[in-house]
Order: C-alpha cells, then sequence, then structure tokens
C-alpha cells in the first residue's frame, strides 16, 4: 500500500518540529514548477529566494530522514550540463499539478498544510477531486489565529477594523497589558508617535547581516538571471537570507541593534539609507522558515530584559505589525478577496508604462523607490503605501494593474498579502471595506517625511491630488474624514491651481509612464 503523499508548497518551509509527526508515514513531496514561477513575472530576487530556499529545505529534509520526492526545473538543474530545448520546452508546457500527479507514485491520500492563495488552493482542490484523492488540510503556523477566529471576529463587529481586531488580539494574548488588562502606557498604539523625519545629521548606525551563500546558490543566482530575463529586478545585491537558521540571526539582530529606535523612524523617507531600521522578516515568515509565533515571543522577552531601553512605542508598533496588522490582512483575503477582486470602485482605468519599472517617472521620491525595488525587491510599508500607491491612485490607474505590478516588484508578494493591500488600503477600490478613506497625499506629505528638495515634482503630485479631490467631489462630500479638502479646494489660489492642474495633465498626457 503506497503511502500517503505530504506535500510541502514553497511558502510552507515550516521548522520541522510541525512535520515530524509524519516523517515515517508520508512521502513527502516538493515541486519546483515553472507555471508558478511566471503567473505573473515575479522579481527575480523572490524566484531566487523561493527556490534557493527550498532546495536548502529539501536538503535538510532529507539530511533528517524524511522521504521526500523534489523536482527540480530541468533548466536550473546544474547536474544536467545542458538540457535539450525539447526538455526544456517539455518542462515549461507541465503545470504544476501535472508534476504532482507524477510525484504521488499512486497515493489516493494528500496532505499539506492550509493554501493560502485561493488561485491554488483551488487548483490543488480541482485536482483531487478529479483524481479521487483525500485531500487532508492540517492548520497553517504561519499565522497566530485560525481562520474561524477571524470569521468570528468579523459576527461580533458591524465592519472590520484594524485597530479594534488589534485590541482584540492584545487582549486574548495577553500582550502589553497591565494586571488589571489595560495597555501598558495607557494606550492601545503609539503610533502617532513614530512618524518622525530623520534629522539632517543622520548617522544610520544599525547595519544589516551579511550572508554568504553555497557555491550551488551562486549557480542557481546565474540560472534564474538567464531563464527569466523578462523578469524585473537585479540578483547583483540580493542580501536575504535563505534558510530558518538565517532568519533566526536577522531577527536576534534586529531585536538587539535596531528595534530600539524602529518606531520613531518607521515611516521615514531616506534617499541614501536602504533599509533604515526595518526588521526584512517579512520574506521569511511569508515561506514559513520562520513563525509569527516565534518572532512575537522573542520581541516580549527581549523587551522584558531591556525596557529600560527600548521605547514602549518601537516594540509596540512592532508587535502592531506582527500581530495586528499581519494577521488583519489575512482574515480580510480570506473573507472578502474575490469583492476586491472584482471591485474598481473610482472606475480607473489606467495602464501602467516602463518608466513604473525603470524609474523614471521624473518625481523622485516616485523614482528612488522603484529603483530601490528593482535593486532588493523591497521598500518599506510608508514607500509602497504613501510614494507608489498613493501615485498610482492619483493618476488613476486601474486596481487589478495596481497590484500586478506590486505582486512583481516584491520580494514578499502574494495575493493574500497584496489583495487586502493594494485594493484596500492603496487603492480604495473596495469602497472602504476597512479603510474609511483612500490614503492620498501631495507634495507636503513627502516634503515633511524627508529631506528631498522642492521642484517641479511639487506641482506635479499637487496638481495630481487636487484633481483627484475635484474628480471625485461627489464622494468626498459624503466621506467625514475627508470633506474639508472641498473646502480647501475652493480656497486654492486660481493661478496656482492653473499651474499645478497644468502640470499633473501634462505629467498623464505627456510622460510615457502611461500608454
Amino acid at each position: 500500500m503506497e503511502k500517503p503523499c505530504f506535500l510541502i508548497l514553497g511558502n510552507q518551509l515550516f521548522p520541522r518540529s510541525f512535520i515530524n509527526d509524519f516523517k515515517e508515514t508520508h512521502h513527502f513531496v516538493m515541486i519546483e514548477s515553472y507555471e508558478l514561477c511566471t503567473y505573473v513575472k515575479h522579481h527575480k530576487q523572490k524566484l531566487l529566494l523561493f527556490i534557493g530556499a527550498m532546495r536548502q529545505y529539501a536538503k535538510e529534509l532529507e539530511e533528517a530522514g524524511f522521504e521526500l520526492e523534489y523536482h527540480q526545473l530541468v533548466f536550473l538543474n546544474s547536474s544536467i550540463e545542458k538540457p535539450s530545448k525539447a526538455d526544456i520546452e517539455g518542462e515549461k508546457e507541465q503545470g504544476f499539478t501535472d508534476l504532482l500527479a507524477r510525484s504521488i507514485s499512486g497515493s489516493k491520500k494528500i496532505k499539506c498544510f492550509e493554501i493560502e492563495d485561493k488561485f491554488f488552493e483551488r487548483k490543488i482542490q480541482s485536482f483531487c477531486r478529479e483524481n479521487k484523492i483525500e485531500l487532508e488540510i492540517e492548520e497553517s503556523p504561519m499565522f497566530l489565529n485560525s481562520r474561524k477566529y477571524f470569521e468570528d471576529y468579523l459576527s461580533s463587529v458591524k465592519r472590520p477594523f484594524m485597530a479594534n481586531f488589534y485590541e482584540r488580539q492584545r487582549k486574548e494574548h495577553g500582550i502589553l497589558l497591565t494586571d488589571d488588562g489595560k495597555p501598558v502606557g495607557g494606550k492601545w498604539s503609539f503610533d502617532s508617535e513614530n512618524r518622525k523625519k530623520l534629522p539632517k545629521d543622520f548617522q544610520l548606525e544599525y547595519k544589516q547581516p551579511e550572508w554568504s551563500y553555497p557555491d550551488w546558490f551562486l549557480d542557481l543566482k546565474e540560472q534564474i538571471n538567464n531563464s527569466f530575463p523578462e523578469h524585473p529586478g537585479s540578483l547583483d545585491d540580493f542580501c536575504f537570507p535563505v534558510t530558518r537558521r538565517g532568519y533566526l540571526k536577522l531577527l536576534r539582530e534586529f531585536l538587539k541593534d535596531a528595534l530600539r529606535d524602529f518606531g520613531k523612524y518607521q515611516d521615514a523617507l531616506s534617499e541614501e539609507h536602504n533599509f533604515l531600521y526595518h526588521s526584512l522578516l517579512s520574506p521569511g515568515i511569508n515561506l514559513g522558515l520562520i513563525t509569527p509565533e516565534e518572532v512575537l515571543q522573542y520581541t516580549l522577552d527581549h523587551y522584558k530584559k531591556n525596557d529600560q531601553e527600548i521605547p514602549l512605542s518601537s516594540v509596540e508598533g512592532f508587535i502592531r505589525q506582527v500581530i495586528g496588522w499581519r494577521e488583519f490582512v489575512r482574515g480580510i483575503y480570506q473573507n472578502y478577496s474575490e469583492r476586491q477582486d472584482e471591485e474598481n470602485f473610482f472606475q480607473h482605468k489606467r495602464k501602467l508604462g516602463e518608466a513604473w519599472y525603470t524609474g523614471q517617472t521624473g518625481i523622485p521620491a516616485v523614482d528612488d523607490s522603484i529603483k530601490k525595488a528593482n535593486q532588493f525587491a523591497y521598500c518599506h510599508h510608508i514607500e509602497r503605501l504613501m510614494i507608489l500607491s498613493n501615485l498610482m491612485l492619483l493618476s488613476e490607474v486601474e486596481p487589478r494593474e495596481v497590484h500586478r505590478w506590486f505582486m512583481e516588484m516584491f520580494i514578499d508578494s502574494s495575493d493574500w498579502v497584496m489583495g487586502p493591500n493594494v485594493y484596500g488600503m492603496g487603492q480604495f477600490s473596495d469602497g472602504g471595506i476597512f479603510a474609511t478613506k483612500p490614503y492620498i497625499a501631495g507634495s507636503n506629505y513627502i516634503l515633511k517625511m524627508s529631506h528631498y528638495s522642492k521642484g517641479e515634482w511639487c506641482d506635479i503630485m499637487d496638481g495630481l491630488y487636487w484633481r483627484f479631490i475635484e474628480n471625485k467631489k461627489d464622494f468626498f462630500k459624503k466621506n467625514p474624514r475627508m470633506k474639508m479638502m472641498l473646502g480647501m479646494l475652493e480656497k486654492l489660489d486660481a493661478d496656482k491651481k492653473k499651474r499645478i492642474y497644468k502640470a499633473a495633465d501634462q505629467f498623464l498626457e505627456n510622460q510615457s509612464i502611461f500608454k
């Protein structure tokens, strides 16, 4: 009798403690798939991270005595000196489930962890149904909460809001609470204290750890460069760990040397520094190499020992990202993704052009963020929301076009991540499932949070900003948080309005960034 199959996906590289119980009873399968590499044009660094981490994880499973079948893409297999053109084309024509059918060795039972991205969950469910295979699902350690937990939360509120969800999380998990159940420090969020601009004489003391990679990984890097030339990004400055050990070290270094200053500068924009005090843990958490429970426990333990040195606002701000926003986004995706995928609240229709990949829009902060994304496949949350997504919204780009771009450009992207972040927060294209207003800003926000100099770009951004508000007057009239902007629009100097609208129109009509 064939052993049941345990399918491990590329974003389910969990600590072995979660699969040890199945070591003797299951045949493990891992698959590299051209289909999954190309369903969007993922950044080359994302492909390198995924495949590199999968291969390292598989090596560790085999060394630990797991029975594993691992499918390598033929054109990324250094043991094959030069695969034929026919072999390569044949590989590209095979979908993930074709490879899965070959790998399960006739088994009629597949076990796997919860699959977060719904398009792929449906694919596996259909495969099992069509082949009369029993599919058993294990709860994912990628999140603190079960899917039912969020469903119960939704049934207890009129509308989902991150703030009340986060408060509930803190209470139920007993995090940063006083003995009588109140928030330490007297309030649940210190977000208002975490919006400081970098000083003019700022010197960054924290240095991200550097990583060494084995020879096979360097070979893989070259193969990905050659095999996916149309995908965005460069591999020259890849700087992420690809192992569990690496992400645990990254977490410890962040807590020891960066958490202290993380809070106050987490929203700051910098022309000079790529990562500031951000942890860069999101790729590892989203691959399963380190769990949010571990991140939370390490952070709380470190704070307990160093609470005189680390501001409460820093530790609270970091924990809010892990147990608040990340868990909330997952819940929104699981319950509202179909609606978010379909809606286009503002009826935007523009398409992104080449300048969004080369960083030549003419707006310095936007171009720097695009170039950073190309170089590192990473930007921090404010660069994503208030720089990149903001300009796309003001420029009336079609929401699915925005979603595709974010999926392509970032190393930590997944459908479950980008759906709520793009449709719900960045573009407000779902009409406000959980956000109360669109997140838009003109040049003043960038000037306030950075040291960029004023220039012609200010007229472009301000023109796009006020033009957007004028075009959406009916919406803003009904929004209590935004209707004051209409009064400010009416008071706008006529000559200035004419000048900035002209700059905005020229940007939209004459620049190469829109097809």
